[in-house]
């Protein structure tokens, strides 16, 4: 297989008590490590489920990341937010962040990626912003031609008045419920009626699409939330 071609993806599980986490906030569930090679450099596509088993709304504090080869951190970077931005009690968000990573000096070759190490803090916050919920519906979808994966959402606004501004998450399993892929994004400036839908649609990277494929691990499931906040302070 040519180096610069290679593409290595992780499953990872995380052993309890290896996060910085409160055990009545917010927990990350699982979590998944896709590394591509550009060049000089891997780019670490890292995702996390975070669920919020506490009975608070919490939102995220602050985090880091650490790509980790053994007992030796390959590269840290801070972690940029969670989606969505709060979380009601019992719900579920996803991290999402892209690590870079120089090769090694033996002409580009993938340093021995092992594990990834989260260190997140998390804070209450007043319920009202963790919003209303939307209705979702996700479904994957792949283009028969090219075989280019995408995500679909259906959102729906259930209320009586005009969802703007509402945030969708999703993460993407495999039939074994392993977590390999997340993305999301915020309708700005942009309403949903009361009772209409509004579909957003995600493309997932080819190179990923690719080894999930050459490993037989295409994802099957989408889980999918949204949600909107009419407080705006």
């Amino acid at each position: 297989m040519k180096k610069a071609a290679m593409l290595l993806a992780l499953v990872l599980a995380l052993m309890p008590g290896a996060l910085a986490l409160a055990q009545d906030e917010g927990a990350i569930v699982q979590s998944s490590c896709n590394i591509v090679q550009s060049g000089e450099y891997v780019l670490a596509y890292c995702f996390a489920q975070v669920h919020n088993n506490s009975d608070q709304t919490i939102c995220l504090d602050e985090g880091t990341l650490r790509l980790m080869s053994g007992e030796q951190a390959l590269a840290e970077s801070r972690v940029s937010r969670l989606w969505p931005s709060f979380l009601a009690p019992g719900a579920d968000g996803y991290l999402f962040d892209i690590v870079s990573v120089e090769a090694g000096g033996d002409g580009g070759s993938i340093p021995a990626v092992t594990g990834l190490d989260f260190d997140v803090g998390y804070m209450t916050v007043n319920p009202a912003y963790a919003g209303q919920a939307l209705e979702v519906q996700a479904s994957i979808e792949i283009n028969d031609v090219t075989g280019r994966m995408s995500v679909v959402c259906g959102i729906t606004n259930p209320t009586d008045e005009t969802a703007f501004g509402a945030s969708t998450a999703f993460g993407l399993y495999t039939d074994a419920g392993q977590m390999v892929y997340a993305g999301g994004m915020r309708l700005q400036d942009i309403g949903i009626p009361a009772d209409g839908t509004v579909m957003v649609r995600f493309d997932v990277e080819d190179e990923l699409t690719q080894q999930w494929r050459s490993y037989d691990a295409l994802p099957t499931q989408a889980h999918a939330s949204a949600m909107f906040s009419t407080n705006e302070d």
